[in-house]
């Protein structure tokens, strides 16, 4: 798959350097069987990223849990 069929895909616009170069390391990295800490300010995409990675992954036929860190209370 190629980075604008993957982008196409799951959703994710943007032409600039950073976002086709996260796009290149997410497609790298949701092959491997590591954690990933996605991290950032509100609205900036982490739950598409995720999402993306997710499905680009080996266990895309099972289910994807998110969790809002933020709303967790104290």
């Amino acid at each position: 798959m190629t980075r604008e069929e993957f982008k196409n895909k799951n959703g994710i616009i943007g032409r600039t350097k950073e976002i086709n170069d996260l796009v290149d390391v997410i497609m790298q990295v949701a092959q491997s069987d590591i954690s990933i800490l996605i991290f950032g300010e509100s609205g900036v995409g982490k739950e598409i990223f995720a999402k993306a990675i997710h499905a680009y992954s080996n266990r895309s036929n099972k289910l994807m849990v998110s969790v809002n860190c933020g709303a967790i209370p104290e």
